[in-house]
């Protein structure tokens, strides 16, 4: 039957809308035994709660077993319960699949709709059967061979307060004493098995949880089993001591120390770890007063709890500290009518763990300084407190400089050793009470609570800076300098909370990066200011390249005869409102945030996709130089990259230059060299750009596989007027003829110009005296419009 159905019987819902009578339906949800639905008046003591919860504490889970496994094998349940100091009578009706229990007040004499009572047992109250305690001398009990109950005697139904019609079917071990099932159970399968008689002991238990030993004799009677008792006050006096023993015996081989006291505080039992706690052979504290004999105890939680659950007649769990011993103890006081049972469970290693665990959240395991989540903390309370008024707080960012090349140099053990090396300087530097936290790789922050203004606070960044740059740090056999940037912020005056004192902090340590490193920079409003247009315009570098936003356009080069002979692809970003930003602004930014890689890689691939449609209308095709940035050439991908866009782009290798910087492949040329003669021998030319500004000797370019050098708009502005670019362009030009390298003028804006660096033999010369960048079709037009001929430069100017 569905519990739908099961609504919607009259007899269900009759018991349920009952005003007069405690009624609630219980069943089965996922093994659990749980109230489903009540009478209005049982609602009224219990409220709107159901579940098997409810169930427990309403009735002990003694009580929830036994309807739980009655209403498993589908039988009746009758039984007695104590709740809020009155006893009730419970009994419970299978219907179908679930129970219909009532709850009845012990003394009253209604019988219940649907529930038989025997005409014996109703004839007395349950208060009588209370003061009438005679047990039967002989009772008898039938079973069948599975031992459920056929019949039992009159005498038995007295006792058990339940006659043969309500325990038919049932299992015989629900009336034994849980303890001596075991003892009932080898009594039947010996009757069953061996000897076909036999006589054993075990004791039952009433509706009233009374509880009486019985002697019995067992014999077959057919298929049946026959078992006659007899009432036995030696055996309860036995299993007293034995149960007092059992009890003595649990006490003493647990681990938790106990001890229990009277209402007046005096010991009535302990065992030997109880002893040990309170200091005290058990001799000396059996029948004395504890607080006397251990009054130390009177100072801590324990007596102060001891008392409160004797008060309320409620158990009371805490925790506590044992100074003597520095253990910690999970306490439990559990009173009764006559004596508080007080046990201590050892939780010290839970404790330390737990303060382990506390320590690892909010330390940096490698320094053990303070981590982020614990300087967050510690600035919290500090930010609120009202003894900062009238004082400031200052916050130092440390950010080290030079540490990156220790990592790659020497390995991260040794730049592990340096950071921790490096923190047991800063606390050197700094008042016990100011705080040194790491927050993650080589970034540290001070805290300086309580300081009187912005000079102390820049005074201690010095000592920071001085502690960390003059004196080498020696790890292993080697001996190694680094610097630090530090940034200093206050509170009030910069921010009013954490994450704002940190970013100012963080800004100041970045502006003094830019100011050269190794120095200190104390925030101030403009840094704000200055760093949020950097953001915004990284951020908007980030969204142009992803939704191709990056614009090429195209300036020419023309040979000494002004035929255009190659153009040089120059980068402009298209903001999201449409502005065109030079590369002078987002060029800096793309190379510090690493953008440059990605954003290169799209530029060299729109110039090839761009010049392979470009020369497909021209008879003799032309050429297209990229800039490569520094970061490119040092990345280590470059090859590889080349090498895939000319083959997407469908364009010979010797059709695009690569425009390097002389700075960079002067300062890196072991580290690059390698790479440069990969793409030589793809094919692609190599040329030098900005040349003469960066230094290079003849013996650096002869090393380098380069096949061009552009000569800087420097040399070329003050010609032909200033005698010395006069000498220095033609000493290049001379240089490079000696080399076998072509050169290209560039940031020609005059005829002078012009011719006098055709007479002086440069091939290629570029700047807005010949043509200005052009948009991408633009361009394209112009190539496809020009003439290729011998006329000279001069006539293109015309």
């Amino acid at each position: 039957m569905s519990l739908g159905n099961l609504l919607d019987d009259p007899m269900v819902n009759e018991f349920l809308e009952s005003n007069t009578a405690r009624y609630a339906l219980l069943g089965h949800v996922a093994d659990e035994l749980g109230m489903i639905a009540a009478s209005k008046l049982f609602r009224q003591d219990i409220g709107f709660k159901s579940g098997s919860e409810l169930i427990v504490a309403r009735y002990g889970m003694s009580i929830y077993r036994a309807l739980s496994n009655a209403l498993h094998k589908h039988q009746g349940w009758t039984g007695h319960v104590k709740v809020h100091d009155q006893w009730l009578r419970l009994q419970m009706l299978v219907h179908s699949e679930f129970g219909i229990l009532h709850e009845q007040d012990s003394h009253e004499h209604r019988n219940l709709t649907g529930f038989p009572l025997p005409l014996n047992v109703e004839a007395r109250t349950s208060e009588q059967m209370v003061l009438d305690k005679k047990v039967p001398t002989s009772v008898l009990l039938n079973v069948d061979d599975k031992g459920r109950i056929k019949r039992i005697s009159p005498s038995l139904e007295i006792f058990l307060g339940q006659n043969s019609e309500q325990l038919e079917n049932l299992d015989a071990a629900n009336l034994v004493f849980r303890t001596d099932v075991g003892h009932f159970k080898r009594l039947l399968d010996q009757v069953k098995y061996q000897t076909r008689s036999a006589e054993g002991s075990f004791r039952l238990r009433n509706t009233l949880n009374e509880v009486f030993y019985f002697d019995w004799t067992a014999a077959c009677s057919g298929s049946d089993i026959l078992l006659i008792g007899r009432s036995s006050n030696i055996h309860l006096e036995e299993a007293l001591l034995k149960s007092e023993e059992r009890i003595n015996n649990i006490l003493e081989s647990m681990d938790d120390a106990f001890f229990a006291i009277d209402m007046n505080g005096y010991v009535n039992y302990l065992n030997e770890k109880g002893a040990e706690l309170l200091g005290k052979s058990a001799q000396l504290l059996l029948g004395r007063m504890v607080w006397e004999r251990a009054p130390h105890l009177k100072k801590t939680p324990l007596f102060k709890y001891v008392n409160q659950a004797k008060g309320s007649m409620k158990p009371e769990t805490f925790q506590w500290q044992d100074p003597s011993n520095d253990m910690w103890y999970q306490v439990k006081a559990y009173p009764s009518e006559e004596l508080i049972s007080i046990f201590f469970t050892d939780v010290s290693s839970i404790k330390r763990n737990e303060s382990k665990m506390r320590h690892q959240a909010t330390h940096d395991p490698l320094t053990g300084l303070p981590n982020r989540l614990a300087l967050s903390q510690t600035l919290q309370e500090l930010l609120g407190n009202d003894q900062v008024q009238g004082f400031k707080l200052g916050l130092l960012f440390i950010d080290l400089d030079g540490f990156k090349a220790v990592n790659d140099t020497l390995g991260h053990d040794r730049g592990d050793d340096l950071l921790i090396a490096v923190s047991k300087r800063l606390r050197s530097v700094v008042r016990s009470s100011d705080i040194v936290a790491r927050l993650s790789g080589d970034e540290f922050v001070i805290t300086l609570p309580y300081i009187a203004d912005q000079d102390t606070a820049f005074n201690v960044g010095r000592k920071v800076v001085d502690a960390i740059s003059k004196k080498p740090f020696e790890l292993g056999d080697k001996k190694i300098y680094v610097g630090a940037s530090v940034g200093v912020a206050l509170f009030p005056t910069d921010a009013a909370d954490v994450e704002g004192l940190l970013k100012h902090a963080d800004i100041a340590m970045y502006q003094a990066k830019q100011a050269g490193k190794n120095t200190v920079r104390v925030f101030h409003a403009q840094m704000s200011a200055s760093l949020q247009t950097k953001v915004d315009l990284e951020n908007d570098l980030h969204d142009a390249i992803l939704h191709d936003r990056i614009e090429l356009h195209y300036q020419p080069r023309f040979n000494a005869n002004g035929a255009i002979c190659s153009l040089e692809a120059l980068a402009r970003m298209r903001s999201r409102t449409g502005e065109v930003i030079p590369p002078s602004q987002f060029i800096p930014i793309a190379e510090e945030s690493g953008l440059i890689i990605p954003m290169g890689e799209q530029v060299m691939r729109k110039a090839c996709k761009w010049l392979h449609e470009t020369n497909k209308k021209l008879k003799n095709p032309i050429g297209v130089s990229v800039n490569v940035s520094g970061i490119q050439l040092l990345d280590g991908k470059l090859c590889g990259t080349v090498e895939k866009i000319l083959k997407l782009a469908n364009l010979p290798a010797h059709l695009l230059e690569l425009e390097l910087t002389e700075t960079v492949l002067m300062q890196n040329q072991d580290a690059v060299l390698s790479d440069l003669n990969s793409l030589h021998t793809l094919g692609v030319i190599l040329s030098i750009d900005d040349f003469g500004i960066g230094y290079s000797s003849l013996a650096t370019l002869h090393r380098m596989p380069v096949q061009s050098i552009k000569l800087d708009r420097s040399f070329v502005s003050e010609l032909p007027n200033k005698i010395d670019s006069v000498i220095l362009s033609r000493t290049v030009l001379a240089m490079a003829k000696a080399l076998g390298l072509n050169v290209v003028a560039e940031g020609v804006e005059t005829a002078e110009q012009r011719d006098f660096l055709i007479e002086a033999g440069v091939l290629e010369l570029q700047g807005f005296g010949l043509a200005r960048p052009m948009a991408s079709d633009d361009a394209r037009q112009f190539v496809w419009a020009q003439q290729i001929t011998n006329a000279s430069a001069k006539k293109i100017l015309a």
